[in-house]
């Protein structure tokens, strides 16, 4: 009999709010990790050539601030990623393996997974917000926007489900 190393989701929930309450509390802001991403670009654009870098107002709250890599979010990344390690190490759940159907080859889903995380990255800084940020903070602020990306993402979710569920038999 296989022992189920996984939290609660009850647990995990209450952790989640818990901690979204006081990421609100102590920064100002809710959780999101998207703009981590954008400060990183902003910061390596402004190494590679500083001069194109003052010309892009997208960035300029990243390359005009005294020290972009001091900014809570990216703690918050790296914080988030150690602590998903240092969970999946303490359960005996962490394993390097790439998850894929049958049928699949390596190529295709290193393929698919790059695409999807490129368009969803492009999409959540069009949408000023990833999940986390429009859903969870969203949500938790009771903003009608956060609700209706939660519906819109599900929907989205179970069309792309249909066309892509046989790469998955």
């Amino acid at each position: 009999m296989v022992k189920n190393n996984f939290w609660s989701p009850y647990a995990a929930g209450i952790g989640l709010g818990l901690t979204l309450l006081m990421t609100f509390y102590i920064t100002g802001w809710g959780l999101g990790a998207s703009s981590a991403f954008s400060l990183l670009a902003g910061v390596g654009i402004k190494t590679i050539s500083p001069e194109y870098a003052k010309t892009l107002e997208y960035f300029s709250q990243y390359v005009n601030a005294e020290a972009p890599l001091l900014n809570w979010i990216l703690f918050e990344v790296i914080g988030l990623f150690l602590g998903a390690l240092t969970g999946a190490l303490i359960s005996r759940n962490f394993k390097l393996e790439l998850d894929k159907g049958s049928s699949m080859a390596p190529r295709t889903r290193l393929l698919t997974a790059f695409t999807g995380g490129t368009l969803i990255g492009f999409a959540s800084r069009l949408a000023r917000g990833c999940t986390s940020g429009v859903a969870l903070s969203g949500g938790a602020q009771l903003a009608v926007s956060g609700w209706i990306f939660v519906i819109a993402m599900f929907i989205g979710g179970y069309i792309a489900a249909f066309f892509f569920r046989r790469l998955w038999q």
